[in-house]
């Protein structure tokens, strides 16, 4: 399980150092890789491969279904990219994931329970003061 949040400088052609405490998480299934794609609000999520296959699997469950949800596992799957761990501990970002979550310099590694997100740091600020708004709604969360 992941949590906390790192600042790192993306290196050139899309290099990111991964946290050696996220690089921990990674076990025997993951083969030291991840499975990046889009996230919702314009982040990369980063999944560990194990993880990724049990997606895969809740994704495969409602293909058959509506139109909405074959277009939300389309964008999905179509976004995957399989990034493994160089020597170093770092991943290479695919150039239309760094776009669209306009990766640039620094980023922003957040670890939310079973997944990686990445963020540009201005719009996770954004995202952090927007959130702060719900927390004193009733979301059903007993926490």
């Amino acid at each position: 399980m992941y949590s906390g949040r790192y600042r790192y400088v993306l290196e050139g052609r899309g290099r990111l150092f991964i946290p050696a405490k996220f690089r921990r998480g990674l076990g025997v299934e993951d083969d030291g890789s991840f499975v990046g794609t889009r996230g919702y609000e314009r982040c990369v999520i980063l999944y560990p491969f194990g993880e990724w296959r049990r997606v895969e699997e809740r994704l495969r469950g409602v293909l058959g279904g509506e139109v909405r949800l074959r277009k939300v596992v389309r964008w999905f799957c179509s976004n995957a990219e399989v990034l493994k761990l160089d020597n170093q501990g770092r991943i290479s970002i695919p150039q239309h994931l760094l776009e669209y979550a306009e990766l640039r310099k620094e980023v922003m590694i957040i670890g939310v329970l079973n997944k990686i997100e990445l963020w540009n740091p201005e719009l996770f600020k954004k995202e952090m003061e927007e959130s702060e708004g719900y927390l004193g709604e009733e979301l059903g969360l007993d926490i």
